[in-house]
């Protein structure tokens, strides 16, 4: 199993053709959006195919299965046959029951599939409601509908935009990503003003700083004495010690609901 997805994304070629054959068909797929089966699915997962794209599908020695990495979307047929099937000499086939085989397919639309529309097995969203506002600070430096603060990505939308593997690394690892749009300025000018906050871009010619109350500063660098732009995220590291599982469990459940357009996340979404 441990090379189940390995070459997925790479073999598109071989398999594209198969899904065109189904186009207009509708998945198959009897557990697409059903949470415990999606949780099984990553169970599955975890004991094989993590061992080359990584616990939550973000990569190693196998292709990230977070990243839009297909020109053309593979529908869930395609996925399910090179799954059981393999693809050449390349993919073995998996040593699943076809259950299982949907449940791993279910998980891995699940990894990229917008937050608010994936049900939830575990987490309660009202007990991470209070943890946001109250003990984990999160609304310290990030807001939602305008309440909170503003040195942090504005999480009013999240849940629809990024998907619950992508929130659970934002909380856990901040700095997985590079920490790219979001890292710890500090600059002091020519004329003795110092200015700190995060640097939202910046260049040999100028840096864009956001400061804690949220202003916008563009700053040329021939206005700069000194600066320092740190190398990962100001976002606290030590959240898998400061909460307990069910701590982040609720955080992801409060979190994924947050969407600035309704969704029904028990029902499939097709288009």
């Amino acid at each position: 199993m441990r090379r189940v997805l390995f070459l997925l994304p790479l073999l598109l070629p071989v398999v594209l053709p198969a899904q065109h054959e189904k186009t207009g068909e509708e998945s198959k797929n009897p557990f697409i959006g059903d949470p415990k089966a999606i949780e099984a699915g990553r169970k599955i997962f975890a004991s094989g195919c993590a061992a080359c794209h990584g616990p939550e599908g973000q990569g190693g020695r196998g292709p990230n299965l977070r990243e839009s990495v297909y020109w053309h979307p593979l529908d869930d047929q395609t996925i399910y046959s090179a799954i059981r099937k393999g693809i050449g000499g390349n993919m073995p086939a998996a040593n699943l029951s076809e259950d299982q085989t949907w449940q791993v397919v279910a998980f891995v639309r699940a990894l990229t599939a917008p937050a608010i529309e994936t049900p939830l097995a575990t987490g309660d969203a009202k007990a991470g409601e209070g943890l946001f506002w109250g003990s984990a600070g999160c609304s310290g430096c990030h807001r939602i509908l305008g309440r909170g603060g503003a040195l942090g990505p504005d999480l009013s939308n999240i849940g629809a935009t990024r998907a619950l593997p992508a929130i659970r690394e934002a909380i856990l690892d901040p700095d997985a990503n590079g920490a790219r749009g979001y890292r710890s300025a500090e600059v002091r000018l020519k004329n003795g003003k110092r200015l700190s906050g995060v640097a939202r871009n910046y260049t040999n010619y100028s840096v864009q700083l956001q400061d804690r109350d949220g202003n916008m500063h563009l700053i040329s660098m021939q206005d700069v004495s000194e600066w320092h732009i740190g190398k990962t995220s100001p976002m606290p590291k030590d959240y898998k010690q400061r909460l307990s599982r069910q701590d982040i469990d609720n955080l992801l459940a409060y979190l994924s609901r947050q969407s600035v357009r309704e969704v029904t996340p028990e029902k499939k979404t097709t288009e």
